[in-house]
């Protein structure tokens, strides 16, 4: 038997929690060993700062928002509102709330996509999320206590689903004489109406609670949204995430302040109508999706990483309204990446034919 604190224990605990990912680098050895592709993404200067994993295989995840509330203070804006203009040298040290929903969509392996998974359900999502939140802490515990993934709605469990989120909330609750802890909500956001006091947002598989905005915000939230909303309902069968804190009010919810991010059918985030072409491309191919995390929008990252090519290939597909000064940054660092590159012009039309794919196992 082996003693839980002993240092075999907790190589066994970090490779357990890691299996999946172990299990890719055993069965295609084009998938990189290292940690090398997370260079390619906004996720390299985060690492070892705003997320730290220890030997044990557990992630500490430092904030760069506030999860509880003191007094009446008005909400803070929402992402968008700051990424236009933080800069490429954005903190390193703090996870900022759309940067906690890149990070959970990387720890599910939501970002990796191979021809072989053929689709993804949001029961699948969901519990990837719930996994990966559970190997997850904050500040202020376990990330699995305060956040909240709605399962799939069965209308004929409506009254288990509704008791299983009740009591979760109840941890929630406001406690006399102690500042409000806040939740945090994933979910797919279909619309918003108004209320008498702001305005009421629908969240898919949450069709018996109700979730509200002040005022205030939901005027923050338009300017910041908008973009994002118009994308996804000019997209077909692509979805609106939404990751958001939110106080409990007795039997609703009070959003402090919210994060979107679009996702194709196949939950996989896009950023625009250029880079989902791309990945509508990729549709039978197998790759990994670069998220930028704290970064802005235009900062020279890699759209994707190819997986089944004559060894791993960085692809970049930036938006057709790139400044040309930063085009030339993003192809003097995609040259002196550590994989080969393959680039889709910002001038340019007509997407480039992609790398062949290869069949590793006719290869000797």
């Amino acid at each position: 038997r082996i003693p839980g604190k002993s240092d075999l224990a907790k190589a066994f605990r970090y490779a357990l929690s890691r299996w999946r990912s172990f299990c890719l680098f055993l069965e295609d050895g084009r998938v990189a060993i290292d940690n090398n592709p997370a260079e390619l993404s906004g996720l390299g200067p985060l690492s070892g700062q705003a997320i730290v994993t220890d030997e044990a295989g557990d992630t500490m995840l430092r904030l760069g928002f506030s999860l509880s509330l003191r007094g009446s203070r008005p909400s803070p804006p929402t992402d968008e509102d700051e990424a236009d203009t933080v800069s490429v040298t954005a903190s390193p040290r703090r996870l900022r709330l759309l940067a906690l929903l890149h990070y959970l969509w990387d720890a599910a392996g939501l970002t990796t996509w191979r021809k072989a998974y053929g689709r993804r359900s949001w029961w699948i999502v969901h519990r990837e999320l719930c996994l990966a939140a559970a190997r997850a802490r904050t500040g202020s515990g376990p990330l699995s206590d305060i956040l909240f993934v709605p399962p799939p709605y069965v209308l004929e469990d409506k009254e288990r689903l509704a008791g299983e989120r009740r009591r979760f909330l109840h941890r929630l609750r406001p406690v006399a004489g102690k500042p409000t802890g806040l939740g945090l909500l994933v979910a797919e956001l279909k619309g918003q109406e108004p209320a008498q006091y702001g305005r009421k947002l629908r969240f898919k598989h949450l069709p018996d609670f109700s979730v509200f905005v002040d005022s205030d915000t939901a005027k923050r939230f338009d300017r910041a949204a908008a973009r994002k909303v118009r994308l996804v309902e000019a997209t077909p069968n692509s979805h609106l995430m939404a990751i958001a804190t939110f106080a409990v009010k007795g039997n609703y919810a009070e959003i402090r302040e919210i994060a979107l991010m679009a996702v194709d059918g196949r939950w996989i985030p896009f950023a625009g109508e250029r880079d989902h072409g791309l990945l509508q491309a990729l549709a039978e191919r197998d790759f990994v999706r670069c998220l930028p995390y704290n970064l802005p929008v235009d900062a020279p990252i890699a759209t994707a990483v190819l997986l089944d090519g004559d060894g791993p290939i960085a692809l970049y597909a930036p938006a057709p309204d790139m400044a040309a000064d930063r085009e030339e940054d993003l192809r003097r660092i995609a040259a002196e990446g550590i994989y080969p590159a393959w680039h889709w012009p910002a001038g340019v039309f007509d997407m480039p034919e992609l790398p062949r794919r290869v069949d590793h196992g006719a290869r000797t």
